[in-house]
């Protein structure tokens, strides 16, 4: 993972020049948090439509691997990530994707898994510039590798200061449209069952 220091600082955030603490604050904290549930929003705006998709849903981590994002609404869609394998469930039929097969699956797999984990900054897929204001830490993922280049044209990852977990991650793609997920009601280390990443 390497640094760009070049990058300009958002609206409201100054530049983290020296990360060293702000990568030893997000070591410790991924040491003490075993899972996540959280409520979440989604918004999806692409180019070829005037619309904004909106969606919300319930979102589950659990160490070391394993993601549950279930959308409840408009629709129901359930997308989980388990021990390398992508498992998708809409209405009519359940999908499974092997991410070992799949360079690009695989990478966005390991960003929500870093993502969540807190090992976001130890990416080689992306250089880092990292900013602060009085509540959040922002990251800004920028690609460094052509397979990402073509999915990605930067990702930022909002990180609350409170328990140094992900509040919205937006997910600007290299064609121009974006996704953006926020995190509410997260709640930490309840225990949370293996069943939930079990998709039959």
């Amino acid at each position: 993972m390497h640094f760009a220091s070049w990058a300009q600082a958002p609206k409201g955030f100054t530049a983290i020049n020296q990360t060293g603490g702000l990568q030893s604050s997000l070591g410790k904290a991924a040491h003490t948090i075993k899972d996540i549930s959280a409520d979440f929003s989604q918004v999806k705006e692409m180019k070829m439509l005037q619309d904004k998709v909106s969606s919300k849903g319930r979102f589950y981590f659990k160490k070391d691997d394993k993601i549950r994002i279930e959308y409840t609404q408009p629709f129901q869609y359930l997308l989980v990530m388990n021990a390398g394998r992508i498992t998708v469930k809409d209405e009519n039929k359940t999908s499974k994707i092997n991410t070992r097969n799949s360079k690009t699956m695989q990478s966005v797999n390991r960003i929500m898994m870093d993502c969540m984990s807190g090992n976001v900054m130890n990416n080689k897929d992306f250089s880092v510039a990292a900013f602060e204001n009085s509540s959040q830490i922002l990251l800004q993922l920028t690609p460094a590798n052509a397979a990402m280049k073509n999915m990605f044209a930067r990702i930022d990852v909002y990180i609350d200061k409170s328990d140094y977990t992900v509040a919205k991650l937006t997910m600007n793609e290299a064609g121009g449209d974006f996704t953006q997920m926020t995190f509410s009601n997260k709640k930490l280390n309840k225990g949370i069952t293996d069943a939930l990443f079990n998709i039959r």
